[in-house]
């Protein structure tokens, strides 16, 4: 894949945060905005009532972990190349960190009035930057739900992200390795 266009990025971002929008999404599920004087309801979607706000965070919620099965699915089903591993050090817990740094936060904020969802929006924006650019997108928790671990590995020529559903045991192993950018590959099929 080489270089991820920046909409993706973005998307691959958005995806990490999913389980936050969910949480989001039913907290907010009632409440009611003023937005310029125009007071925003809760629609009506069979028997279940829905804020602007909650029915927002789920579309962003599917949209986004969709995108990021597409794309784990589009990169494992390349040819790839083998890479022979001289060692490996288990980096999940970068998953439990992404929690708690990056999305345990956010559960605090309040959605009742416009100004608690700006401010939220605004660290919102803030957390995205960073993230984005130090390559830290792979760091996902939604990885977990799909049954994948994250490795550090050394190859003979460089270090590297890997992400497997392997669990990695042994030494001088060879997978078989696409890269996803700069310095993270996935194993492929």
């Amino acid at each position: 894949m080489g270089r991820i266009p920046s909409w993706a990025k973005i998307v691959l971002f958005l995806s990490s945060y999913s389980p936050l929008f969910a949480i989001v999404a039913l907290r907010a599920h009632d409440s009611t905005h003023s937005v310029f004087g125009y007071q925003l309801e809760p629609v009506g979607i069979g028997p279940v009532e829905l804020s602007y706000l909650s029915l927002g965070f789920s579309v962003l919620t599917v949209v986004s972990v969709v995108f990021l099965a597409l794309m784990i699915r589009m990169n494992r089903t390349r040819q790839g190349q083998l890479s022979e591993i001289e060692h490996y050090r288990n980096r999940s817990d970068m998953f439990t960190e992404y929690l708690l740094v990056y999305i345990f936060p956010f559960i605090v904020f309040e959605f009742s009035n416009i100004y608690d969802v700006a401010a939220f929006l605004v660290l919102f924006l803030t957390v995205a930057a960073i993230v984005i650019r130090s390559n830290r997108l792979f760091v996902n928790p939604v990885l977990i739900g799909f049954r994948y671990r994250v490795y550090e590995i050394e190859t003979e020529h460089d270090r590297r992200i890997l992400l497997t559903k392997q669990e990695l045991d042994g030494n001088d192993m060879t997978l078989n390795t696409a890269r996803i950018s700069s310095d993270v590959y996935i194993t492929t099929r």
